[in-house]
């Protein structure tokens, strides 16, 4: 009977576990982080007056904060409306941030933000094709694909809506590349024999900043497609070029990837990595890839999040890997070192030698 119990419970968890993706991405789209951030402990009356919404329905929106409390978002302080059995009342509490929603104050009171990456990652088009999961459990197309006819990039280039996810990486990014930074010291990754760098795919180049920070003798290219170039902010420290990966990468000492491969199948990533091998410095050259590696525990922490994340890039095209899977991948692309190196954060770092 216990056992039993303690399944239903676990099945009603998976049930409804939708509620706190929709949940927290209502959060982040209101701004509640800001608005408490910006004016203090508020009142759910006093938060809805700072609301964009003209008329609220404050039942709802009780409920929607109770909920938000209940998945540590926020907090509510106690006041002298709570009854003696320690009933919060919710109409009366005042609603202040934890350390999970100081993580969703936006980017214009805090650089490391993950407010944009919430709402890419939430996105209800995104979503939305995970129904067509046991479909694509017996073909090859992507649940993407089942869904729009076309793969999810090609659908982005041409939609102004998903130059938001890049947004949301870059905040991402600036969220753990100090991780990055530290497992590259600790490991001697860097030092003064190494003295250009490619950030490939880098974007705007946040995370070649960071390491150029770190290593200020570098000399860091970013390379990304054209379209990307073309708008990113000129910085006199970085060289943006342009390219393709599937083309051919710039030549320099250490090749950086960050969160690319997740988004290609193995025949391509092969080509990616049969391209760095020709960019590749012959003797002191390497490749630094942060990625997942869904069987490396060194941060149990973050285990939901890899099987969650590998689930999401299943959907929509791409996929994890465990650490016989990127074996496979550097071999098959005529590489015969690697080390993998845990870091703080969800990803791992994988160095390609030549």
């Amino acid at each position: 009977m216990e056992e039993e119990l303690k399944a239903r419970v676990q099945l009603s968890k998976h049930m409804f576990a939708f509620a706190e993706t929709i949940s927290l991405r209502c959060a982040v789209q209101l701004g509640l982080p800001d608005k408490i951030y910006e004016h203090g402990p508020l009142t759910l009356a006093e938060l809805a007056t700072k609301l964009p919404i003209k008329s609220i329905n404050m039942d709802r929106f009780e409920q929607t904060m109770r909920y938000l409390v209940h998945m540590n978002l926020f907090t509510v302080a106690t006041t002298d409306h709570d009854d003696h059995h320690g009933s919060t009342n919710y109409e009366e509490a005042k609603y202040e941030l934890t350390p999970m929603s100081r993580l969703l104050i936006s980017n214009n009171h805090n650089k490391k933000s993950l407010a944009t990456f919430v709402m890419a990652q939430t996105d209800p088009e995104e979503l939305f094709v995970s129904g067509r999961l046991v479909e694509s459990l017996g073909g090859t197309k992507s649940c993407w694909e089942l869904q729009y006819g076309v793969p999810v990039f090609e659908k982005m280039e041409n939609d102004e809506k998903w130059s938001k996810v890049s947004d949301g990486m870059n905040g991402y990014t600036l969220s753990m590349i100090d991780a990055v930074v530290d497992g590259i010291k600790r490991e001697g990754l860097i030092d003064q024999s190494i003295s250009t760098l490619v950030d490939v795919g880098g974007n705007t180049g946040v995370a070649a900043k960071a390491i150029l920070n770190a290593f200020p003798h570098l000399k860091c290219t970013v390379m990304d497609l054209l379209d990307v170039v073309e708008n990113v902010p000129k910085d006199p420290q970085l060289n943006f070029v342009a390219g393709d990966v599937l083309s051919s990468i710039p030549t320099g000492d250490v090749l950086f990837f960050k969160s690319m491969f997740h988004g290609f199948e193995d025949d391509l990533s092969v080509k990616i990595l049969s391209n760095c091998k020709k960019a590749m410095h012959p003797t002191k050259g390497r490749l630094i890839v942060v990625e997942m590696v869904l069987d490396i525990e060194t941060m149990p922490e973050f285990s939901h999040a890899r099987l969650g994340l590998a689930m999401q890039m299943m959907f929509i095209g791409g996929q994890e890997r465990t650490k016989k899977g990127w074996e496979r991948l550097i071999h098959k692309a005529g590489f015969t070192r690697y080390k993998i190196v845990p870091i703080a954060a969800a990803e791992s770092i994988i160095v390609i030698y030549p």
